[in-house]
């Protein structure tokens, strides 16, 4: 009975420190590079110089005053960046599926310093040569989780956009392995 409860314990412990990392991760990408205002967006992922950058503010600022819409200045801003041969990738494509990579990478990077900790402790009891490979397993794929992280990449000084869903189902399969790795692990 007491081992059970120290075993809901650890669980309801995981699934804390999931949320508080998932939380953190999600206010990063909103609020960081990812979630940026579009003028920092337009210098950091589409290589705007300072000349240009201000060209299409002003541009912008000169279609507000005469009364244009929102999207006769959209339609001009786009005309502008394709004679300059710059093609932006779609509003909301790196904005979701960034912020959703982030928060699962994130996600995947906690769960494998759990597992780490707890192959490391089997490890030291049993001197099992099965569980040093489950440790070298964990440290692989936490290395895997953070040079996926776009916090590292940001951190770096990259960025990329236009990957679509595809820059965060690696990491989604990823974090669905580790849950069931983790929870078997927890379990026994």
């Amino acid at each position: 009975m007491k081992r059970k409860m120290i075993r809901d314990k650890r669980i309801l412990l995981i699934l804390v420190t999931l949320v508080v990392v998932a939380s953190l991760a999600t206010i990063w990408a909103i609020v960081g590079p990812v979630g940026s205002p579009l003028e920092r967006q337009g210098r950091e992922r589409w290589n705007l110089t300072y000349e240009r950058r201000n060209q299409i503010e002003q541009l912008m600022e000169d279609m507000r005053r005469s009364g244009a819409s929102r999207e006769e200045i959209q339609a001009a801003v786009q005309a502008e960046l394709q004679e300059w041969g710059v093609n932006p990738p779609p509003l909301g494509d790196i904005e979701l599926f960034y912020t959703a990579k982030t928060i699962i990478s994130s996600i995947n990077a906690t769960l494998l310093v759990g597992l780490l900790v707890t192959y490391i402790s089997i490890y030291r009891k049993t001197r099992s040569e099965f569980t040093i490979g489950l440790i070298i397993f964990s440290v692989v794929l936490l290395l895997y989780a953070l040079a996926s992280n776009p916090i590292l990449h940001w951190t770096f000084g990259f960025g990329a956009f236009g990957l679509g869903p595809f820059a965060m189902l690696p990491d989604l399969f990823t974090c669905i392995a580790l849950i069931v790795l983790l929870y078997l692990t927890v379990k026994y």
